[in-house]
């Protein structure tokens, strides 16, 4: 066992590749910087999930960081829940790690200089400070006081320690609102920094609009942008500033760890399952994991997509190890793939010469946790399980009859490549017959519950539903009718029942 390991936890988007990004950034920069032997990314809405993420860990202490703006409702219900906080062994192995939860980057008090730098970032060099007025928006909500809390403590602290001639808050939900900012401020120029961890539809989109310096956001927006008569100079998320993994260790080391320490290496795959998965492709000549098909050659080891696996490697494209993250994110139109077992994973690649590290760290990318959740062998977590635990928005899945459970299982797991049986993987088709309403893999994912709310809260009428999916739906956008797995569970709602 190892000393300390790092989990930043974040949320994570079934239908924004960008919520992820800075995630991946952050880890990378902190895995470069060698503190911690193991050092985790893990997501409310991607993979791995939070509950799956503590398997591929074995260190002593693991230091779970969220990376969110304030405290409130993920903060402090869903990660405690989700990581099982309080229960021994939460990982369910016998590699039991003590588990030490810091409270959220956002609240951290370095947090004002990565804002303060943000801004200044953006300032052409003959702005005056001392002349500018600063805004930081956040998203608000009466119902969680803590979300403007957290903004009003930066504001005080900005105005203690920088130059600028007024710095204030603005919200997206409550007052004073972003469309309000020429009412706020008197200064002609005014910088404006979005108190979010990733950029995506408010800060590319809304926030842009409500400041007045776009009509079309998809066009883009200019900056500085011109609003009667003043400029408005608005950042990217201040979340994806570069200075943000010197802040997540900073929480780390707040709660005990010691970022000063040096390791060798960092582990892709928690050590004993690497080597158990390792021995396990080496008895073969070829072996299939999910969509990905494994050979061990003289140089190493090669990885392409099963259905390549008889394919010349000049007819394949050489991938290399950096960027294979980002290329297997989408598929092969470009498409974001909104789970990672999704059978879309694209084609016509090979990695060759990958050492045991490399082969480890590829696989885990492509399907994170599967490893240690093959080597563990679990017991499996029925769907109603699962569903017991959602709350807000998420609750009523526990609704979800049987008959709707098992269709919704047929319409997203049908197109997925986890097993709970890897090794087995041969076989295309869906191991569970249709009537059964059980899983393939070990646990319902948060795709599938997405689905399955998705289902209680807005199904069409017969004369609403498209027949087929319309391909410029984003597959991660399940709130569209013609969404591809609204349309496949209306498709399985309607099959006739099988005879036997």
């Amino acid at each position: 066992m190892t000393d300390q390991a790092l989990i930043v936890a974040a949320h994570g988007s079934h239908r924004n590749p960008d919520s992820a990004t800075p995630t991946y950034a952050h880890v990378d920069a902190i895995r470069e910087r060698g503190c911690f032997s193991q050092v985790r990314e893990a997501f409310w809405k991607e993979a791995p999930a939070f509950r799956d993420v503590l398997r591929t860990v074995d260190a002593d202490e693991t230091y779970i960081v969220p990376l969110f703006v304030s405290e409130g409702y993920f903060v402090d219900q869903v990660l405690p829940r989700e990581f099982a906080l309080g229960i021994t062994d939460a990982a369910g192995t016998d590699h039991e790690s003590e588990i030490i939860y810091t409270d959220p980057v956002g609240t951290h008090p370095e947090m004002t200089d990565v804002v303060a730098a943000r801004a200044r970032r953006y300032l052409d060099d003959d702005v005056d400070e001392s002349e500018t007025a600063l805004a930081v928006i956040g998203h608000g909500t009466e119902r969680n006081p803590n979300s403007a809390d957290a903004i009003y403590n930066h504001v005080d602290a900005l105005r203690e320690t920088t130059d600028f001639a007024e710095v204030d808050a603005l919200f997206m939900d409550e007052a004073p609102y972003v469309d309000d900012v020429l009412d706020v401020f008197d200064a002609d120029d005014i910088a404006v920094v979005p108190l979010f961890i990733a950029d995506g539809f408010h800060t590319q989109d809304e926030i842009p609009e409500l400041l007045g310096i776009t009509d079309d956001p998809r066009s883009g927006y200019p900056v500085p942008g011109e609003v009667s008569g003043r400029r408005i100079w608005y950042t990217s998320a201040v979340g994806t500033d570069p200075l943000m993994p010197e802040v997540l260790l900073e929480r780390a080391a707040d709660a005990g760890a010691d970022i000063d320490h040096t390791v060798e290496t960092e582990t892709p795959v928690r050590p004993d399952a690497g080597e158990a998965f390792r021995s396990w492709v080496d008895d073969a000549p070829t072996r299939a994991w999910g969509d990905l098909s494994i050979r061990h050659t003289d140089a190493g080891y090669e990885l392409r997509h099963r259905t390549d696996r008889d394919a010349g490697r000049a007819a394949l494209e050489r991938r290399a190890p950096d960027g294979f993250r980002e290329f297997v994110r989408t598929d092969d139109d470009g498409r974001y793939r909104p789970f990672a077992g999704e059978q879309s994973l694209p084609t016509g690649w090979v990695l060759t010469d990958l050492d045991a590290s490399g082969l480890l760290r590829a696989v885990s990318t492509v399907y994170p946790a599967a490893v240690e959740t093959w080597h563990d062998d679990p017991e499996a977590v029925p769907y109603r399980e699962t569903a017991a635990r959602q709350t807000g928005i998420y609750e009523r899945v526990s609704n979800l009859s049987r008959e709707e459970l098992v269709d919704v299982t047929t319409a997203v797991c049908g197109n997925c490549a986890k097993r709970r049986d890897w090794d087995e993987s041969d076989d295309d088709s869906l191991p569970v017959e249709r009537g059964e309403g059980e899983l393939p893999c070990r646990e319902p994912c948060s795709f599938l519950v997405a689905a399955a709310r998705e289902v209680l809260v807005d199904e069409p009428t017969d004369e609403q539903a498209p027949d087929h999916p319309d391909s410029d739906v984003p597959p991660g956008d399940l709130t569209d009718p013609a969404n591809r797995y609204r349309v496949r569970y209306r498709q399985a709602r309607d099959a006739p029942e099988p005879t036997h």
